[in-house]
């Protein structure tokens, strides 16, 4: 006789879910705070036709111990959706300012994948907000993400955040993603703040792909302009 087993999406499924019932019943007795940053932008690629569009939306909701964290990043070029990533997060408080995560994170493109989401965030001395995530995908595979970000004041309005980006692959994918770091964006945010909420920015990065064989990815240079809204 043979045991049902649960494809591994199900599980995943299983995970959400459990992740949005603790959240709602972890947050009943506590007072209710909310925080979402939308980034909104088109920028060009050095060397290559068209523009690349993006949308970027991180938040939470909760109290001061438990958190419901969510976060989406889109990409569109030459007209189509190159990358959609949307993550939702159970965040319990480990440490003043660090919050501990679990949830789901689901890709529509390039290809349509889920993933276990495991994390920490919070603030690293001198204020650098580290975002420290590992997924565990639907097939069994295992890839993490770092991220460091940091705004530094020239004026009270006028503000410059240099971050760095860099993708993890515990096993060889294809060309691109190759075992071990795979991809780092490093670049540099410059806003000008028309009040705590509303500001334009332009920014500037650049893409490396530092284990990528023939036929991979190139390096690339990006030029953005857009605006970032609080709520």
């Amino acid at each position: 006789m043979q045991k049902n087993k649960w494809p591994a999406r199900q599980w995943l499924a299983a995970v959400a879910l459990g992740t949005l019932a603790a959240s709602a019943q972890a947050m009943e007795d506590e007072s209710i705070y909310s925080y979402t940053k939308v980034e909104a932008d088109i920028g060009k690629l050095r060397g290559r036709p068209g523009s690349v569009q993006s949308l970027g939306v991180d938040g939470w909701v909760g109290g001061d111990i438990h958190r419901l964290w969510y976060q989406f990043d889109g990409e569109r070029s030459g007209g189509r959706t190159s990358a959609s990533e949307v993550q939702l997060l159970y965040g319990r408080y480990i440490a003043p300012f660090w919050d501990a995560q679990i949830g789901l994170r689901h890709d529509e493109r390039p290809d349509r994948r889920d993933y276990l989401t495991l994390g920490v965030r919070g603030l690293a001395p001198y204020a650098f907000d580290l975002d420290l995530k590992l997924f565990i995908r639907d097939d069994g595979k295992l890839f993490a993400r770092t991220r460091i970000e940091n705004d530094f004041l020239v004026t009270n309005r006028f503000i410059v955040r240099p971050y760095a980006n860099v993708e993890w692959s515990a096993s060889n994918q294809d060309a691109t993603v190759r075992r071990g770091p795979y991809q780092a964006d490093f670049g540099v945010q410059v806003r000008y703040e028309v009040n705590r909420r509303v500001a334009p920015y332009l920014g500037l990065s650049r893409s490396f792909y530092p284990r990528a064989q023939a036929g991979g990815e190139q390096p690339a240079t990006l030029l953005r302009a857009g605006l970032r809204v609080i709520f």
